[in-house]
């Protein structure tokens, strides 16, 4: 593996890369005691990007892997109780809104981008690269304040607001698109789109779907990934009442004919990587993997609230829980579970079907646990120590990669790649419309 990836690093240099996206490096980024590391495959060149003062509470990779964007905590805010006391998210790693500043840097470390200066009165989320890697999306909100909310579009490489854009106020995060750049959003008075700039808003319904304002978790329009003319995805109740109990997956198409997908009682849905299929879990525990025709390609009974990464390529689908880790392999059906703690399935926690109000501040996955060719991945055990029938007690917790073959089979143990308190890691760029709500 080393020879090839010197190899694809060599090539990279050139004309043409190893493959098709190929990023040009092979760098992991993990978040660890509030540092931001990178890391090679095979675990030599650790490295540190920024370090702790003040802390790093989030990172993710832009789409050509040149760049990273990290959040850090406002020095005063990280000297208090709160700041000293941080709860991330146990599968995600991910920290809500908070005073702090964000920051975008080269891969191989430098002088970072002040995009955003951190204050104490105002809260920001973390920010998302859109497909073309030239601008990011967040969120700010005032301290003490349950209303206010203003989402913002910067450009990658201007400090402190130089190019900075506020958007027209949305229920839900907007979705950033390929293609033309457009800009997906929703409000009280329908969906909308506005140009890769964020001006031109142009209405594409009139009013809101029926049961909008829904829970925040579907209350998302998203892009389809990977298209030139993208349809775009959305839910709308299908109860008389308007209520969110059972909803319509709708697709409408770049004609603006709209086609039910699906009618679920479901609590997320995304896209695949590829474009290809929906993704939603439903109150039940189960994860639903639909054809654009509105046939069902899978259904997958994991353990509930896990997190889904869905390989590059749309293949497979790793589904990581609490407990444990599951490989999905699309084209095949096969499921194979990887990684767990043992604790018996019949066990495992059931489904929450309590949905998150509209105004929760939740946001995606920033990065993807998988190689640009989809045939490696990382993954943290946290706990989690049997693997596929054999222990990993003697390595420990940490990072590990695994690598697979040609027809989806781990081709040996996992390698540990690092160890500590790390809680985040991302190989690669993940759009925000591939990922659930966290």
């Amino acid at each position: 593996m080393t020879l090839v990836l010197l190899s694809c690093i060599v090539l990279a240099l050139g004309p043409s890369a190893c493959s098709p996206g190929y990023s040009g490096t092979a760098k992991i980024a993990f978040v660890r005691d509030g540092q931001l590391w990178t890391i090679y495959p095979d675990g030599s060149g650790a490295y540190q990007v920024a370090g702790n003062t003040p802390p790093v509470v989030g990172a993710g990779w832009s789409p050509d892997h040149h760049l990273l964007v990290f959040r850090t905590l406002d020095s005063d805010y990280a000297q208090s109780a709160a700041g000293r006391h941080l709860k991330p998210d146990p599968l995600t790693g991910l920290v809500s809104d908070l005073p702090a500043g964000l920051n975008t840097v080269g891969v191989d470390g430098g002088f970072p981008i002040p995009i955003f200066f951190s204050s104490a009165s105002v809260r920001i989320s973390d920010a998302w690269w859109n497909p073309a890697g030239n601008r990011l999306l967040y969120r700010l909100t005032l301290s003490g304040s349950a209303s206010f909310l203003r989402w913002e579009l910067a450009q990658n490489d201007q400090p402190g607001g130089i190019a900075t854009r506020t958007l027209p106020a949305s229920l839900a995060i907007p979705s950033l698109g390929a293609g033309a750049g457009d800009i997906l959003g929703i409000d009280e008075r329908g969906l909308f789109s506005l140009s890769a700039s964020g001006t031109g808003q142009r209405w594409l319904t009139r009013g809101l779907p029926p049961g909008h304002p829904l829970p925040a978790t579907l209350e998302r329009v998203l892009w389809q990934p990977r298209q030139a003319q993208p349809a775009f995805l959305y839910a709308a109740s299908a109860e008389p009442n308007g209520s969110a109990a059972r909803v319509a997956l709708l697709l409408q198409r770049p004609t603006g004919e709209v086609q039910r997908l699906l009618t679920c009682s479901c609590q997320q849905f995304a896209w695949s990587s590829d474009g290809q299929h929906v993704l939603t879990r439903t109150a039940d525990g189960s994860y639903l993997v639909l054809n654009l025709d509105g046939s069902l390609r899978l259904t997958i009974r994991a353990e509930a609230d896990s997190v889904p990464y869905w390989s590059p390529d749309g293949r497979f689908l790793l589904l990581d829980g609490r407990h444990t880790l599951w490989l999905i392999d699309i084209q095949t059906g096969r499921q194979q579970l990887l990684l767990s703690d043992r604790t018996p399935l019949g066990q495992l926690n059931p489904a929450n079907s309590k949905l998150p109000g509209v105004a929760a501040r939740l946001q995606p996955v920033p990065a993807s646990l998988w190689e640009a060719d989809s045939r490696a991945f990382v993954f943290l055990t946290r706990g989690r120590l049997w693997w596929q029938g054999g222990s990993l007690l003697r390595e420990g917790n940490g990072l590990y990669l695994v690598t697979l073959g040609e027809h989806g089979q781990p081709q040996a143990a996992p390698h540990l790649l690092a160890s500590g308190a790390i809680t985040q890691v991302g190989w690669t760029y993940q759009e925000s419309t591939v990922s659930f709500l966290f």
